[in-house]
């Protein structure tokens, strides 16, 4: 009968040892994951950043082009040429929305 016990002894030390194993594999296994999650999102920011600098440029030229379709509006109303001056405010609300739009994207890169 010892000799019964000290085999179920034996092998229910084994058995937790593997069942030790089997958790630490696991979690080398969700290490890699997590190794590979962080990459991708270094990589992620590192290209928002980078997008970063063509969308500000992109703002500048847009702020810039604002303040000439204005310049051009107050010409053509001094002018009188009313054709013109709606494509003119057309051209103004197109160019309020790009800086718009790219000043929300770079918002959106900035909270990256």
């Amino acid at each position: 009968m010892n000799t019964l016990k000290t085999i179920y002894d034996k092998l229910g030390d084994k058995t937790e040892l593997a069942k030790h194993e089997v958790e630490l594999g696991i979690l080398q296994d969700i290490e890699k994951e997590l190794i590979t999650a962080n990459a991708g999102a270094i990589k992620a920011i590192t290209l928002a950043n980078q997008a970063k600098k063509p969308a500000q440029d992109s703002l500048q030229l847009n702020k810039q082009l604002l303040i000439k379709f204005q310049n051009f509006t107050k010409q053509v109303k001094d002018l009188g040429i009313l054709s013109s001056q709606k494509e003119v405010e057309n051209g103004i609300v197109k160019v309020k929305e790009n800086i718009k739009a790219i000043e929300n994207l770079i918002s959106n890169l900035s909270t990256i």
